[in-house]
């Protein structure tokens, strides 16, 4: 149905301060969850048709444990997807001239849907890229095929790691030092070397804090308790283009791999892309 609230744009709040002299100092900004309010109209060739319709309907916007997607799909920019789960009860059946009434009568009704993100953003599907250590027990390569970011909102890259072996990864700042509070420039070329693994602790590298950092493929957390609590620092700037970086190995075996995946946010379903 028209005008849906809090569909398009990913909301934000900023913070301020006031400053000696009578003014509001701007200090910075965060997403806020997003609630979606929108409308299904639900139509069938007749009155049975559409009950079976909104009866799977409702099946699949499930109970606030479950989670569904809406997608968009355009010519441009291709699919995004924004999952949500249901803030309270749909309401069904209850305005307009054919609403309220048995909906046996009729071959057409609304759905309006209040819903939550946990993440607010429409994502696309992930990019991944590897490379795989051929020979020899280490090695290096510069030209590790980094996907880059082309959307409008930073994303944290994710690493599959092969053991045994100890990885090189790149962590770099794409000129965010100040939001982390680090000296601009510092970290431009800054190079995160994970804890050594152990034969059989293949690893999954998550640099966003909202997650564990190390988790064991295999189970365990030894990777992750001879870590000291070091983790990875930059998530990947906004319209970022792919790029060539640095990934290298040593103490392994042959055939080990390095894997990244790096999600696609974007802050509208449509546009803000590169």
């Amino acid at each position: 149905m028209p005008k849906p609230k809090n569909f398009y744009d990913s909301p934000a709040v900023t913070y301020w301060i006031s400053s000696g002299g009578g003014l509001q100092k701007y200090q910075g900004f965060s997403y806020k969850r997003r609630d979606p309010l929108f409308g299904l109209v639900i139509a069938g060739d007749d009155p049975e048709e559409e009950i079976a319709i909104a009866d799977q309907v409702r099946q699949d916007l499930g109970d606030p444990d479950d989670t569904f997607q809406l997608e968009a799909e355009t010519t441009r920019w291709g699919v995004r997807r924004l999952t949500m789960r249901l803030l309270e009860d749909p309401k069904s059946f209850e305005t307009g001239d054919w609403e309220g009434k048995d909906p046996f009568n009729f071959q057409a009704n609304t759905v309006m849907v209040s819903a939550a993100c946990e993440q607010p953003h429409w994502a696309a599907d992930p990019v991944t890229s590897a490379w795989t250590l051929s020979s020899g027990t280490s090695g290096s390569t510069s030209s590790f095929a980094h996907p880059g970011n082309p959307g409008d909102i930073a994303v944290f890259p994710r690493w599959t790691l092969n053991a045994p072996g100890q990885w090189t990864l790149p962590d770099l700042s794409f000129g965010q030092e100040i939001d982390f509070q680090r000296t601009p420039g510092a970290d431009t070329n800054l190079m995160f070397p994970v804890v050594a693994l152990l034969a059989g602790e293949d690893v999954e590298v998550d640099t966003n804090t909202d997650k564990p950092f190390i988790l064991t493929v295999a189970g365990g957390l030894g990777p992750w308790m001879r870590s000291n609590g070091r983790e990875m620092i930059y998530p990947v700037a906004p319209y970022t283009p792919p790029f060539s970086t640095t990934v290298s190995v040593t103490g392994a075996t042959a055939g080990v791999a390095a894997t990244i995946e790096v999600d696609r946010w974007y802050s509208r379903p449509f546009g803000m892309s590169l």
